[in-house]
């Protein structure tokens, strides 16, 4: 059973990205979900896609079809690239400007080796992180130096049904530099991390996935004030993709990300603390094949057609953020942030000038306990954008209040009301994507035109919310969050007519406009609780309705989205002589193909995990520890992804894993 040093536990975790200023979850400004460093392990995930399942009101899709394998939250909203959650890692924001501010190869960012634990914030977050946090923020937070000294080394490898072979390695260097006290100066310590994720893919594709990760840290103390972080990497995702029944056919995709980060933080006394982040991001993509084809233009056959989606985007970012508790009952961060983004693709755009949009930020967040028991969370954010000719504001309200300590457990009823806004992304306002002789340079075809539809407004929402936090140290966590979310002018892609279109097989092409006004209303709960020694249960439960509906026509309102019912279950039991064993389900009620508009079965899947932790005696590895695991995943069955005409499948597949540290 649970001693009772759990139960009294005060230390409850801290939350440092909701509002930008660390909090206790009793004390944030709505309903967030962590994901740490045992509940990584025991999932027996991949990726942080997989992760996404223990989340309340996410839906994941492990498709890269279309993009890249991505989460979204409440999103029954279509949309080939998830756009409307901010992803950052160790708080740089690492959504892809070039694919229209999908978050999904952003996910890929680090190994799942090197994170220590995954803050998402269910709700709107454009108060404290502006546009991209419309439906909520994720932020990948990675592991201390300390944690990760020395050489770590793991080998995976797996089988499947219909070939979803699995074959990974990782490799992690860690030190420490000269300055091994506080207040020693210089380098504290440094990691090098590399690994490699590849398998068959899902079935249904047309080739292999392969996932490549080279990450550098470096921490030093600059002077008794200043502490110095700096982070440096790549990532490259590569992937089949294409039909043999529909044009270009199967090809691949190579998408590349570079960025450097420098984290300055200087502690001007015990209540002051100042930030400076300067991030730059490049990211290049290359997809290019050629096919033969008939020209709905010309009418006459054609050669070695490029279909070319390749192209470049980057980004340049510059955060000041100043920290201050006022008093015993006031805390404050207030600061700033500019940004340059730049998108260079003439396939995409139909010009080799690149799109550069600057954008400004001026944010501040405020915690007052203004009477015993009660806190309120006040926030706003305004951001202006040089390519668009209105200015935004997003503001928040919370109220936490302490309501009473019933035995062991503590309860908190908060309620609140935040707005927030996505400005319409450069692709969506700017697409054109045709198809081009070689030789000649003329025109065959039109895939995208988004001068046909124009979406001209923000997207926005109007959240209004109450929730419920119990918890009982470090035993017990109850939250139930209940909200309703008013949406407007939401941007959704439409076929529109265009002599010469192929996008529909007649004469039309994509475009993107501003859609229908619509209501969500539900709620979402999880539960956290260690019901005995060495056992631990994470449980999710969402259920919403939507107002929206669906149709690819501009002329027809379409069929209503289904309603969202899905739950998630993590269990993990510690076992005597260092085994330790785990179960991961998900279920996902009807929905809609996460890149179409037709209706998909219910989704479901169980993942479990065996691991053993060995003490090596050989001479050369005395002392040193292990891990041999074995993982099985989607026990129950393969289910349908991507889309209705081209179903993809996540198959059953089996790994063994050997890990080990020194």
């Amino acid at each position: 059973m649970p001693s009772e040093r759990d139960y009294l536990d005060v230390q409850m975790p801290v939350v440092l990205s909701v509002s930008r200023l660390p909090q206790r979850p009793d004390e944030i400004p709505g309903a967030v979900t962590v994901i740490d460093r045992r509940m990584i392990q025991a999932s027996g995930a991949r990726d942080v896609v997989d992760l996404l399942r223990l989340v309340p009101g996410f839906a994941v899709s492990n498709s890269y079809e279309d993009g890249t394998a991505a989460g979204s939250y409440h999103s029954q909203i279509r949309t080939t690239f998830p756009n409307q959650m901010q992803l950052m890692v160790d708080g740089r924001s690492v959504y892809s400007l070039y694919l229209a501010g999908s978050t999904g190869p952003g996910l890929q960012t680090v190994a799942l080796d090197d994170i220590e634990r995954i803050e998402i914030y269910r709700g709107s977050n454009s108060a404290a992180y502006g546009a991209r946090a419309f439906l909520g923020s994720v932020n990948i937070v990675t592991r201390d130096l300390a944690e990760t000294q020395g050489v770590m080394a793991r080998v995976t490898r797996g089988v499947g049904e219909h070939g979803a072979g699995v074959e990974d390695w990782g490799l992690r260097l860690g030190g420490s530099g000269e300055a091994t006290r506080m207040h020693d100066l210089g380098m504290t310590g440094w990691r090098l991390s590399a690994d490699r994720r590849r398998d068959d893919n899902l079935r249904g594709t047309s080739g292999p996935l392969t996932v490549q990760r080279l990450n550098l840290r470096a921490d030093l103390n600059a002077s008794m004030r200043d502490q110095v972080e700096l982070r440096a990497g790549q990532s490259q995702i590569a992937y089949w993709l294409g039909w043999e029944d529909q044009l270009p056919g199967p090809h691949t995709r190579t998408f590349t990300t570079r960025y450097a980060q420098i984290d300055w933080r200087r502690t001007l006394d015990e209540d002051h603390d100042l930030l400076v982040q300067l991030s730059h991001t490049h990211e290049d993509v290359d997809e290019l094949v050629a096919f033969n084809s008939p020209s709905p233009i010309t009418g006459q056959m054609h050669d070695n057609i490029p279909w070319n989606f390749s192209g470049q985007a980057r980004s340049t970012n510059l955060l000041a953020q100043n920290t201050v508790r006022l008093d015993a009952m006031l805390r404050v961060v207030w600061g700033g942030e500019v940004r340059r983004e730049e998108t260079i693709s003439e396939p995409l755009y139909g010009t080799t000038e690149g799109f550069v949009e600057d954008f400004t930020r001026l944010f501040a967040n405020v915690e007052w306990h203004f009477a015993e028991d009660w806190l309120l969370n006040a926030g706003v954010l305004a951001e202006h954008s040089t390519l668009v000719d209105d200015d935004e504001v997003a503001p928040r309200l919370m109220v936490n209040w302490h309501a009473a300590d019933l035995g062991t457990v503590r309860h908190t009823v908060r309620a609140g009301r935040s707005r927030a806004f996505r400005s319409v992304s450069v692709f969506e306002r700017n697409a054109n994507v045709r198809f081009r002789d070689s030789e000649t340079g003329q025109d065959l075809g039109y895939l995208y035109d988004a001068s046909l539809g124009n979406p001209a407004r923000a997207e926005r929402i109007d959240v209004k919310e109450l929730g419920w936090l119990a918890e009982s140290g470090s035993i017990f966590s109850f939250d139930l969050r209940v909200f309703e979310e008013h949406l407007r002018d939401v941007v959704v892609d439409k076929f529109a007519p265009k002599p010469g279109g192929v996008a529909d097989g007649d004469p039309k092409v994509f475009t993107y406009v501003n859609g229908q006004s619509f209501d969500v209303r539900g709620a979402e709960a999880q539960l956290r609780w260690k019901p005995w020694r060495g056992a631990q249960l994470h449980y999710t439960r969402t259920s919403f309705e939507s107002g929206q509906r669906m149709s690819m026509s501009q002329s027809s309102e379409g069929r209503p989205v289904p309603g969202h019912r899905s739950q998630g279950l993590l269990y993990i039991q510690r076992l005597p002589w260092g085994v330790s064993a785990s179960l991961f389900g998900y279920e996902m009620g009807d929905r809609i193909y996460p890149n179409a508009v037709a209706k998909a079965p219910p989704y479901s899947r169980v993942d479990a995990r065996l691991a053993k932790t060995l003490r090596l005696d050989d001479r050369w590895w005395a002392g040193r520890q292990a891990e041999l695991s074995m993982t099985w995943q989607n026990i129950d069955g393969d289910d349908a992804d991507h889309s209705k005409k081209y179903p993809q499948y996540f198959q059953r597949r089996v790994f063994v894993a050997l890990q080990l540290g020194y």
